[in-house]
């Protein structure tokens, strides 16, 4: 049976304009037809839903996720947890983030591999969630901090050993490989700036990715080690906090994408100590956020592809509240409401290697798609406050 959506505003993700009375045929979990009303036939047989006054997207894409995190304002609470009641919690946290319209996500690190155990349990049906891609464990040089996420991280020195982790992690079934290129902000003793894997060892993980057609994602926010993940053929730079124009044209030249995880920052500083933030974490928050401000806005206007992604799962950023990112970026000034669309949609699905089958609301694609009530073209807090229906794989959640 076709599902026929009618007399909705329509954004489809590749940037255009909304087209406002659009009609959306889904048959077998796909698009077949999208666009101006006056343009598209109905068929004799189908079940018509009149969604006037709403608007349609294609399903949001989260490049930047860890689910088995909750929120906490202190994320060292979180080895307080026992390992099964998490993987229950992930569980329930995905059904959450796509019920609220995140109909794909990129899990980038969960202790001790709660993460498959999660997505297999998705694809057996015993729950429900968004399409996963998922790393396992995060690649990190022996580090200073790392304790403070028990069994998050796979540390290995040295080109050979980097490869053997990189190997565990797709026997454990990888879709991703996720490094730390610098140090980090969550973790005490973590220097942002600081380079942490060498050139030769970001290599190795990507030349055993690159066997099996996996990318790599790497964590980088200090200048050095974000040239040295480029120049090493990652996919995507995650945070990529201490740009320089230099790094701005790298990105560009080797058509690397850009995860910036805004949010992260906001609802930290909006929290603040009082919120139970811990002071190392503010402390470093505050030091990066100017100049990290100018630059975010001028790698934008150079035409730096930025993708979608949240940090979801850490302080106080809850899965389910994903879109709140893009509702920043617009009312922040970096993007308009079509293009942040566009990178939680097209650019999103680009950066994973999936725009062939997801991202935009185009004839042929999976029919993964978000209804909010209102218009979205001001202003993204319908996303994030006013989602009334999703559809995945053309099924209504």
């Amino acid at each position: 049976m076709i599902t026929v959506l009618q007399n909705v505003t329509l954004i489809d993700g590749t940037g255009q304009a909304p087209i406002k009375n659009a009609t959306i045929l889904i048959e077998e979990g796909r698009i077949q037809a999208a666009g101006r009303a006056e343009e598209i036939q109905l068929p004799e047989e189908s079940t018509s839903i009149d969604l006037e006054g709403k608007t349609v997207i294609p399903g949001l894409i989260d490049c930047h996720i860890h689910m088995d995190l909750h929120g906490f304002a202190n994320t060292y609470d979180e080895n307080l947890v026992e390992d099964k009641l998490r993987a229950l919690r992930a569980a329930h946290e995905m059904e959450n983030t796509l019920r609220r319209g995140i109909t794909t996500v990129r899990n980038l690190g969960s202790v001790n591999h709660i993460d498959f155990a999660v997505k297999d349990a998705l694809a057996e049906g015993y729950c429900k969630g968004p399409r996963v891609l998922t790393s396992g464990k995060i690649i990190s040089m022996t580090a200073s901090g790392n304790d403070y996420f028990k069994g998050l991280y796979r540390e290995a020195d040295g080109p050979d050993e980097v490869r053997k982790a990189a190997r565990e992690q797709l026997k454990a079934g990888a879709d991703v490989l996720k490094i730390m290129a610098t140090g980090a902000v969550m973790n005490p003793g973590g220097a942002p700036g600081v380079p942490q894997l060498n050139p030769d060892e970001i290599r190795a993980v990507v030349e055993e990715g690159a066997k099996l057609g996996i990318r790599v994602a790497a964590h980088a926010h200090g200048t050095k080690g974000i040239k040295n993940s480029i120049l090493a053929g990652v996919a995507t730079i995650e945070h990529c906090t201490f740009m320089t124009d230099e790094i701005i044209d790298l990105l560009i030249q080797h058509d690397v994408y850009m995860v910036p995880t805004y949010v992260v920052d906001h609802l930290m500083l909006k929290a603040g100590a009082e919120g139970g933030i811990p002071p190392f974490m503010l402390q470093k928050i505050e030091s990066i956020q100017a100049q990290f401000r100018v630059m975010f806005k001028r790698a934008i206007d150079a035409g730096v592809k930025v993708a979608f992604g949240t940090d979801a799962g850490t302080n106080y950023n809850y899965h389910g509240n994903n879109a709140l990112e893009l509702a920043l970026l617009v009312e922040d000034g970096f993007m308009t409401p079509i293009q942040a669309i566009r990178s939680g949609t097209l650019i999103s699905a680009q950066a994973l290697g999936l725009e062939n089958e997801i991202g935009t609301i185009e004839t042929g694609k999976i029919a993964d798609l978000v209804v909010v009530n209102g218009s979205l073209e001001k202003g993204l807090r319908p996303l994030v406050d006013e989602v009334e229906m999703v559809f995945q794989s053309g099924q209504l959640v």
